[in-house]
């Protein structure tokens, strides 16, 4: 395992010391030398630099105005968003934000990542809660924060990793295994988090060999988000803000993936409805792989959103042999009616690396969603193809 000494130290150290270090109190001659380093400031985003440079540091291109959190208070240009349903990973918090640099702006797309101009970054923190129960930036210790650039060669990713004194994040193109633990619904569970290395990063994101960002969609986005202004919908914002054109007079006719989040009732769920749920987790976790030109494409088992299931449940695995998992003595990838029979949930309550699915991006099993999942399959209707 990969393991560095100054992660080792930073997940080991207490929280009250890590927000210590990010502006807290101290007595500590070399603590208030750090503090004064995470005073919030007024910024401005460093464009060019991002478009020509793989800074060192987070902090070297100014995104943030205090150089310690990056989960609040973004420089200008930056706005804040949430996915209705967002991809899980370990269940650590994220923090989106997109950053459109002056007089340009994103084009629509009813089913892609909209079409960013060049400049655009998209930042992305990881922060671990002890507790999930107790999150917020206060109960949490910021793990990374990847940044996708828009340059003029295409989209880069960049993995910055938050050092031990908590004050900035350092470029760490290598990858690395976090060994850590986290309690979630009283449980207390042992993981080894992962920093993907850039290469990783395009196994996801590359479409037809083009690499794109996954959340920012049209369906992703068409949801309400708490601004400092009130709630509002996050496309008519960002329409609001100038940083998208192209948006659908008729606000009807955008697909919404309904939010499902670790604190939704699956049993309120109506029974007519779970597909919808349960197609828009598989989208966001599986069907940037799981569709044409994506890393699964040879696969039987598609996932992406914009694919009818009632039309193509073949394509959707259903009463269908995986092309490289055996499955063990079970049959097929989605056996209708039969969640504990269908590979597909094996796959997802595995945690072995060969046999878990997503394989990349997660350690622990993502309890909430393989319910739901699960719950779907159960729901449908027996296919006499499985017999």
């Amino acid at each position: 395992m990969t393991f560095h000494a100054s992660l080792s130290l930073s997940l080991a150290l207490p929280l009250t010391l890590l927000l210590t270090a990010c502006g807290g109190d101290s007595s500590s001659d070399t603590q208030n030398t750090v503090s004064d380093t995470c005073v919030a400031g007024e910024t401005s985003v460093q464009w060019e630099k991002l478009l020509s440079e793989n800074a060192a540091n987070l902090s070297d291109y100014q995104l943030f105005s205090n150089p310690c959190n990056a989960t609040a208070d973004p420089s200008p240009r930056g706005i804040p968003y949430t996915l209705s349903t967002p991809l899980f990973t370990d269940y650590a918090s994220k923090y989106r934000f997109v950053f459109v640099p002056q007089d340009t702006v994103a084009t629509y797309s009813e089913d892609d990542s909209f079409d960013f101009p060049v400049g655009t970054v998209i930042t992305k923190t990881f922060s671990l809660p002890d507790n999930t129960a107790e999150r917020g930036f206060d109960n949490e210790r910021q793990i990374e924060t990847r940044l996708l650039v828009h340059r003029e060669s295409g989209w880069v990713a960049l993995p910055y990793v938050w050092n031990a004194e908590g004050n900035d994040a350092v470029l760490d193109v290598n990858g690395e295994l976090i060994s850590t633990e986290l309690t979630h619904n009283e449980q207390t569970y042992a993981m080894d988090y992962g920093v993907p290395d850039p290469q990783k990063c395009k196994r996801c994101h590359q479409t037809e060999g083009v690499f794109t960002p996954i959340g920012p969609k049209a369906r992703f986005l068409n949801s309400d988000y708490d601004y400092s202004t009130g709630r509002e919908n996050q496309l008519q914002h960002w329409m609001a803000a100038s940083i998208l054109q192209g948006l659908p007079a008729d606000a009807d006719s955008i697909d919404q993936v309904p939010e499902f989040s670790d604190a939704t009732d699956l049993s309120a769920i109506p029974p007519s409805e779970l597909q919808t749920y349960a197609k828009g987790w598989l989208d966001i976790n599986c069907g940037h792989c799981h569709r044409p030109g994506g890393d699964a494409s040879n696969t039987n088992f598609h996932a992406y959103w914009e694919l009818d299931f009632d039309s193509n449940q073949n394509a959707h695995g259903v009463c269908q042999k995986p092309i490289s998992f055996g499955g063990g003595s079970l049959s097929w990838i989605i056996y209708p009616g039969n969640a504990d029979e269908s590979i597909m949930i094996q796959r997802m309550a595995a945690t072995d690396g060969g046999d878990r699915m997503p394989p990349l991006g997660r350690d622990l099993v993502h309890g909430e969603g393989l319910e739901l999942v699960k719950a779907w399959i159960n729901s449908l209707a027996d296919n006499p193809a499985c017999h």
